[in-house]
């Protein structure tokens, strides 16, 4: 091999000098010749060419031509006078024949033949197949065309030779199984060599390419949708027995278009050739037209036999099967017919073949309006897209011709059997092997039409029937036996329905797939300390199979999790194995559970029953982590933390706690079951001792030293901020010889129930973060970092914080200290500390006016204190414990409120109310100017009285005479002097007028018993008055009425008596009261009024409205209303008449006055005079002239 390339080398080496070897030769050439006949050069490679003529003078009249073209005379170079030279300038890639030069002069002509190409590259790509394993053919890449000719040389190591193949771009040579192929390839031409790479193909690199199939022929199936295709399998040309998958395709002979294509597996007997048959179902019946069928193969082996490439081979031949439109049969025929199965979800083609002479007229499948493909003069087919399964009697098919023939079919559509899936194999005794798979999609075909599997051993052809799944076997599952000494099985799983086959293969070796049953009966047997013996037995007879045993133990915690493997040899049914467990824990309790697996791995068995048993106890095996806190009195309370279930190996029993002093030799030894204890000690230092105990022994000793009195109140407490869950606590070393440090925090470390907490830290740490779960937010803790030195542990640090501050849980408690008019000092207590909840930054105050629902100011928001809205004073100092708020203003109710804030945000308000008092000026102002006002009026209008005190008796209450005192009643001259007596006079007398202020329209009092002699004249309203009164005025007259006395009669009445009437005018007014009509008296007509006047000098009656009539009251009940008293009296009753009102009486009050004296306008009538007959109390206000008559001329009578 060396020679081999050493040689390449060289020869490349000449080729290249070649050119220049030819020059030199050619330089002394002899006439009529040239320097090179053939000339093999690079493509755009420049050369030079020289052309010896025999005639002189030839270098000056030379053509050149190069492929017939005549080259310019730029490229010539005259050497001597016969002898020229051409330069070719990037020559260009010419034919393989290659190109002609040629140099002519006169009858001189010479030739050369100039040939480009291309180095070989180097060969690449090395492809080795194989078609039977005897031969393999190996061929490679040569790379781009070099347009030369090249020879290839193939050198291999074993053997080590080389082989010359010419231009051959391939080598066979014999397959040797499980060796590998080593190759390196030699590339010649005339313009290079080229060595590829060293190749080396291993099996997996080998292709296999099986033989085209023969195709033998092509036959109508079992139904008319099936077509049968026969093949010869060639196993005699292949030297070895395998498994080969043909891929067969159909397609439509007139339009070459594929409508199928499917495998067929079949393993090849190399003592034969087999003749294989396969059966293809269509869409459409194979008589509607010409179907043509093609196969080629592939290797189906697995890896286990081998590993390489696997390739198809090339198509065969077609082969075509003829329709039946073109044969001569008289009756019309249906494709498919009658019972045929067809697949659903496939696009059908149903065919009508009329007979001859005949044609169609209809074609339907079932109740779809398909379009109608006219196929040819006698038949017709129509198209259903993805035909859906069928009910279980059928779809039908119906053709109808032009004679009125009825042609029908009743065809079943489901699906082929699919690929069984999931095939999957096992044995759990080693004698049965149990087969399990899915069948995929249900093909909806039943009864007989339904698919059966069936498993098959393709070695033994042994065959055995599948079950369908169930409720016992939730799988299709199948049975097979295995064979004593026989370990690997191919089997296949294999489902066939009418409308096809469908199968699955598994190459299954039985030691892979061995699947024991769980162990059975776990039990413990024994335990020693901290090992246990264990045992458990088989279902089955396991005799000499080696089974690999799990065992998994898990403690009560959930902290432990082992697992223990066992190899042991299997027995016979129920036969016991024992193990033992070692390095179990002390006092624990576990579960434990086991399985099995065969020892070369399938998979594990179920978990067999689950038991729990607790080792026995030992010793603590750790000491406890001691600490201590000292009090100023020397009470040393000693502290340890519990011993973990896995520290302790037991129920811890008791504590021994010893401590001694220093230099003494007595000791004192206290047994307790607390974790802590307090001890009064002196100020001496002292070494104390814990110790744990329980049933097994005691744990090792901790030891604490308390060093003697220290005064640590010099060490103050730092406030430090927490990381939210924990403290970043940093210290510095004080002594460079120190045991350690200790980190100690609690909720307050000055009180003696303090849950003191601790952690231990080495010598090397000057910091830590501080993490426990008892750690809470809002919560002040103290801390303590203690540095261990040989007397015990001395005090470095204090801090104080909070791991994350709130703000506070409560308000300080507000009070006032002191108020004045224009200012209040607040004043308030400390928050407790478990409700500061963070350390106190400071205090925000807010404060409004206050007002009441009666203040006749209010501001918008009432009584409410909205904080919010207002802006605090803020107090930055937490030590502050008053403030002053001035610029109030005197005699104001204010609300104050007050918060308290931390980094944690603020705190809940506390609000107090405040009225600042009035300024004593403004009291005193306040009483003066009132009272000053007061008498100052007194003053004016007692003067003002003074001196008007005449108009206004004159006014407001005149003398009025009193008649019993009259000189004309007591000497009786009064009829002589009725004449000259004016005022006592019974002449009628025309009073001027009198004007009645009413709120509502005068009516006037109708009287039953007294006639009047003359019509009311009504007189036309005045509406003279500016005002918004209404007036009425009246003229009238008044009655004669009779009086029945028991006396004589005063004559003075019977003069009023009189018959004489003199009119008079009554003006009424209405001031915006309601308007009531007058009622009717009875016996009275429409449109009559009537009314009772007196008119007389001296006295004028008022007239009352009335309502309703009122009789005349006798005058012995006159009389008893009369009163006692001499003279007239002022009316007292008052209010149900005010002529100081703004507004009149109720509408119920008819009232419109009583008798006045005509220079008075007081109420001369007493209340009480009414007595208890309301009829005639004020508020029913009826008042008759006769009763005013017959009472004057009571008095009179009894006068007299």
């Amino acid at each position: 091999m060396k020679l081999w390339v050493l040689f390449g080398f060289v020869l490349l080496t000449l080729l290249s000098s070649g050119y220049h070897m030819a020059i030199a030769q050619n330089a002394v050439g002899h006439c009529g010749s040239m320097s090179t006949k053939i000339l093999i050069a690079n493509v755009n490679s420049s050369h030079n060419i020289t052309c010896y003529f025999c005639g002189s003078d030839a270098a000056d009249q030379v053509e050149w031509k190069y492929a017939g073209n005549l080259l310019p005379s730029s490229y010539y170079t005259k050497v001597t006078s016969s002898v020229s030279m051409v330069s070719l300038q990037n020559l260009g890639l010419t034919s393989r024949e290659g190109e002609n030069l040629t140099c002519t002069f006169k009858t001189e002509s010479y030739t050369a033949s100039v040939k480009t190409g291309y180095p070989p590259e180097a060969p690449r790509d090395l492809e080795c197949v194989t078609q039977n394993f005897g031969k393999i053919k190996c061929s490679w890449n040569t790379g781009r065309d070099t347009n030369i000719e090249t020879n290839y040389t193939v050198c291999s190591w074993l053997p080590d030779s080389c082989i010359e193949v010419g231009t051959k771009t391939f080598i066979e040579r014999d397959f040797v199984a499980f060796q590998d192929l080593q190759l390196q390839i030699i590339a010649v031409n005339k313009l290079g060599i080229q060595t590829s790479e060293q190749f080396r193909k291993v099996e997996h690199d080998i292709v296999f390419q099986p033989y085209t199939p023969e195709l033998l022929k092509v036959l109508k199936g079992p139904t008319d949708f099936q077509l049968t295709v026969e093949w010869n399998e060639g196993g005699t040309k292949y030297g070895v027995g395998l498994e080969l998958i043909f891929e067969i395709q159909v397609f439509l002979s007139h339009t070459m278009q594929e409508v199928w294509t499917g495998n067929y597996s079949s393993t090849v007997d190399i003592s034969h050739d087999k003749i294989l048959q396969f059966n293809w179902t269509s869409d459409m019946p194979l008589q509607c037209t010409a179907h043509s069928v093609r196969i080629r193969a592939i290797s189906g082996e697995s890896e286990i036999l081998f590993s390489g490439v696997k390739a198809w081979s090339d198509w065969s031949p077609a082969l075509t099967i003829e329709g039946l439109d073109t044969f001569n049969q008289t009756k019309g025929k249906i494709y498919p017919v009658d019972g045929t199965v067809l697949k659903a979800g496939s696009s059908l083609t149903f065919c009508c073949v009329a007979g001859q002479g005949k044609r169609i007229d209809k074609l339907y499948f079932s109740d779809l309006n398909a379009t109608v493909i006219e196929l040819s003069d006698r038949s017709q087919a129509i198209k259903v897209q993805n035909v859906t399964p069928s009910i279980e009697s059928g779809t039908n098919v119906i053709c109808i011709t032009n004679v009125l023939v009825y042609e029908g079919a009743v065809i079943y559509i489901g699906y082929p059997p699919d690929l069984p899936r999931n095939l999957s194999c096992e044995t759990r005794d080693l004698q049965t092997l149990n087969c399990t798979f899915e069948p995929g999609r249900s093909t909806s075909l039943v009864s007989k039409r339904r698919t059966r599997y069936s498993i098959i051993d393709r070695s033994s052809k042994i065959t055995s029937p599948c079950e369908e799944a169930s409720k016992i076997h939730p799988h299709y599952w199948c049975s097979f036996p295995i064979s004593n000494g026989n370990d690997i099985y191919n089997l296949s799983v294999h489902g066939k329905n009418p409308l096809g086959e469908a199968q699955s293969h598994i190459t299954v070796d039985v030691t892979h797939v061995f699947h024991p049953y769980a162990p059975h009966q776990l039990r413990e047997e024994a335990k020693i300390l901290t090992s246990l013996n264990v045992s458990w037995s088989d279902q089955i007879d396991y005799t000499g199979i080696t089974l690999l045993c799990e065992m998994e133990i898990r403690d009560h915690l959930g902290s432990s999790n082992m697992s223990y493997n066992y190899s042991v040899i299997g027995g016979l049914k129920d036969a016991r194995h024992i193990v033992t467990l070692d390095n179990l824990r002390p006092n624990t309790r576990y579960s434990i559970q086991a399985r099995y697996s065969a020892q070369r791995f399938w998979k594990w068995s179920k978990w067999s029953n689950l038991i729990n048993v607790v080792t026995e106890q030992a010793a603590p095996s750790t000491s406890l982590n001691v600490w201590r806190k000292i009090m100023p009195n020397r009470t040393v309370t000693i502290y340890w933390k519990p011993l973990s279930d896995a520290e302790a190996n037991g129920h811890i029993l008791s504590y021994n706690v010893t401590w001694m002093k220093i230099g003494s030799n007595s000791s004192t030894t206290v047994e307790m079951s607390m974790s802590s204890i307090a001890i009064d000690l002196d100020e001496a230092a002292y070494v104390i001792t814990v110790i744990a105990r329980n049933s097994a022994g005691t744990s090792p000793p901790s030891v604490i030293r308390i060093p003697p009195h220290t005064n640590d109140e010099h060490v103050g407490y730092i406030k430090t901020s927490g990381t939210g869950d924990g403290f970043n606590v940093t210290w510095l070393r004080q002594e460079v010889e120190n045991c350690g440090y200790t980190v100690e925090w609690c909720q307050n470390l000055s009180n003696s129930t303090c849950n003191v907490d601790w952690q231990k830290f080495p010598s090397n740490v000057t910091s830590a973060i501080i993490k426990s779960d008892n750690l809470q937010v809002g919560v002040l803790y103290m801390l303590e970092v203690h540095e261990c030195r040989d007397g015990g542990d001395y005090l470095l640090k204090r801090l104080v914080g909070y791991t994350r501050e709130l703000a506070p849980a409560e308000a300080p408690n507000l009070d006032i200290e002191e108020t004045t008019s224009d200012s209040v000092l607040i004043k308030w207590s400390d928050i407790p500390v478990d409700k500061q909840r963070g350390f106190i930054q400071g205090f925000k105050i807010y404060y409004s006016k206050l007002y009441n629902e009666s203040a006749a100011f209010k501001p918008v928001g009432g009584q409410k204190l909205n904080t919010n809205k207002l802006l605090p004073k803020i107090i930055n100092d937490s030590a502050t414990r008053t403030f002053k708020i001035g610029g109030l203003e005197p005699g104001t109710a204010y609300l104050v409120a007050l918060r308290a804030y931390t980094r944690g945000g603020d705190s809940p308000r506390r609000d107090v109310t405040v009225t600042t008092p009035n300024s004593p000026l403004a009291v005193i102002l306040g009483i003066t100017l009132p009272l000053v006002g007061i008498i100052t009026l007194g003053v004016i209008l007692s003067i003002f009285c003074y001196r008007k005190q005449e108009w206004i008796k004159e006014t407001f209450y005149p003398d009025i005479p009193d008649p019993n005192n009259s000189k004309v009643l007591q000497d009786g001259t009064f009829l002589q002097g009725v004449n000259s007596c004016k005022t006592l006079e019974p002449k009628d007398c025309t009073p001027s007028e009198v004007q009645v202020v009413e709120e509502k329209q005068i009516g006037f009092e109708i009287e039953k018993e007294v006639e009047v002699d003359d019509e009311t004249e009504v007189v036309p309203e005045d509406i003279s008055d500016a005002e918004t009164q209404s007036q009425g005025v009246l003229s009238y007259g008044p009655h004669s009425a009779p009086a029945e006395t028991s006396g004589k009669v005063n004559p003075a009445f019977e003069a009023m008596a009189s018959p004489t009437i003199y009119p008079s005018e009554v003006m009424y007014t209405s001031i915006r009261g309601p308007v009531y009509q007058q009622q009717e008296a009875p016996g009275t007509g429409p449109g009559t009024d009537e009314m009772e006047v007196i008119v007389k000098s001296g006295y004028q009656p008022q007239v009352h409205g009335g309502i309703a009539p009122t009789p005349v009251m006798e005058q012995s009940e006159v009389q008893e209303l009369m009163p006692r008293v001499n003279g007239y009296q002022p009316q007292a009753h008052r209010q149900s008449w005010s002529l100081d009102s703004v507004e009149f009486p109720p509408p119920e009050t008819d009232s419109i006055g009583s008798p006045t004296s005509i220079n008075s306008q007081a109420f001369l009538i007493p209340e009480r005079m009414l007595g208890a007959d309301h009829s005639l109390r004020p508020g029913v206000k009826m008042w008759s002239l006769p009763f005013f008559q017959n009472s004057r001329m009571s008095f009179d009578s009894n006068d007299s």
